[in-house]
């Protein structure tokens, strides 16, 4: 194998943050000698699923299958977007394409996986996934982790870190995470390191896209940072470790919630008990935070897809302050490469957040006294928000390049090039011109 390959994601790091970061102790260091991509397109919708999926598969979600961070339900056991939600993409069964963890295990390397997305049934090597018992249900904690993690993972880690988690609050997960990658890193050396990190992505959702909050969360992942290059130094590898720092998408702040939910439970295609909940649909709403999904009862009922469709269309013409675009899966497969179980995508306006509820009122304004979700979201189309970077360092990588803007398909062909493993031909795109010859 190449030279060793730490990734550190930092969920909902956006390029406007390096002006923060280069003031810092560590990250002003950092930047100095590294090369930056600004502005990295997302794929569409930008969650943090699909979008880790792309990282680790080069290609969109048409081909990989991770079309949303939770698998649709008119009535899931807790349907928002909180780390502690119900029935997200866990499993790598989920992926249906060759990862370059699975590259990387090929041809003869080692790979160690903390809070990377749909990676839980990976038994290979140390690999502690994104998981959690849902919110309250009857799931016991080391059941869920001895299922999803590595049998090493769990032999070395559960007991000394993930026991003592508070499955209430959410905010623990970040710190275990941490303390895990980084004994990993010295104890184990691995050649691939992926590390996915909730830090800033949860700050946002809570205070909004900038703040004071905003700006103490990067402090800590500046220290974080050093950290993990100290590990290296530690650990005797820091001469041979390439680092890749990166955002996987920006947010936005929440202007208006909108349930479509309920427009469609008036125009009868979802019908609710006395409790209200759903005893039946034609078709229903599952928000991917500012765009929504379309899901049909029969997606190959061609006279109820006519149907919603005008039907949509109408609450666009009703509502054009409120909803963008409607797509039709042919539509955002062809335009955006993306491709689920929905039948149709719709695009909200700019903070136009679309919530599941089937019984609330229809429009939400930040500030009401209605108002009870997160300040900032995503889920949006690429076009939109602030978009996230990335920062390479080591002895492949050339110091001190800076690259206006870049596209996500790129990550994947740049990691494996440093890795020095093949790329896959289905990859979309082509590595960032930052490697040394």
């Amino acid at each position: 194998m190449a030279n060793k390959l730490v990734v550190l994601s930092f969920d909902a790091l956006q390029t406007n943050d390096l002006e923060q970061l280069s003031r810092l102790p560590y990250f002003s260091q950092i930047l100095k000698k590294a090369s930056v991509v600004n502005h990295i397109r997302e794929i569409y919708p930008t969650l943090t699923y699909p979008i880790h999926t792309t990282i680790i598969t080069g290609v969109h979600p048409d081909k990989h299958g991770i079309s949303h961070n939770q698998k649709a339900s008119i009535d899931p056991k807790d349907p928002d977007w909180s780390i502690m939600g119900s029935d997200w993409y866990w499993e790598k069964e989920n992926i249906k394409v060759k990862t370059l963890v699975d590259t990387v295990w090929e041809q003869g390397g080692n790979v160690a996986t903390v809070l990377w997305p749909v990676t839980a049934g990976d038994n290979r090597g140390y690999n502690i996934p994104e998981i959690w018992p849902v919110r309250g249900s009857e799931q016991k904690a080391k059941e869920v982790y001895a299922k999803a993690s590595s049998p090493l993972a769990m032999r070395d880690y559960y007991d000394r870190y993930i026991a003592h988690y508070d499955w209430s609050n959410n905010e623990d997960m970040v710190y275990y995470g941490v303390e895990i990658a980084l004994d990993i890193l010295k104890k184990q050396k691995p050649n691939l390191l992926l590390c996915h990190l909730v830090h800033l992505d949860h700050i946002r959702h809570l205070y909004g896209d900038q703040g004071r909050e905003v700006n103490n969360c990067l402090k800590q992942l500046d220290i974080i940072a050093e950290r993990f290059i100290q590990a290296t130094r530690e650990a005797g590898t820091f001469e041979e470790t390439n680092f890749i720092i990166l955002g996987d998408h920006g947010q936005i702040d929440i202007d208006t919630v909108f349930n479509l939910n309920v427009l469609l439970k008036d125009m009868g295609f979802i019908r609710i008990d006395a409790c209200g909940k759903a005893e039946s649909f034609d078709a229903y709403s599952f928000s991917a935070g500012f765009s929504t999904q379309i899901m049909l009862a029969n997606s190959d009922d061609q006279q109820l897809e006519q149907k919603v469709y005008a039907a949509l269309l109408d609450i666009q013409m009703r509502y054009p302050q409120y909803i963008e675009r409607v797509y039709k899966a042919d539509e955002v497969e062809r335009e955006e490469h993306l491709k689920g179980d929905f039948s149709f995508v719709l695009e909200g306006t700019l903070g136009t957040l679309f919530q599941n509820s089937l019984t609330d009122s229809l429009i939400i304004p930040f500030g009401s006294s209605e108002y009870k979700f997160y300040r900032a979201m995503h889920g949006h189309h690429p076009a939109k928000g602030n978009k996230p970077p990335l920062i390479a360092f080591g002895p492949d990588i050339l110091p001190s390049e800076r690259l206006i803007s870049g596209d996500m398909m790129s990550i994947y062909p740049t990691l494996a090039l440093l890795l020095g493993v093949s790329i896959p031909e289905v990859v979309d795109g082509k590595p960032f011109p930052i490697l040394k010859t």
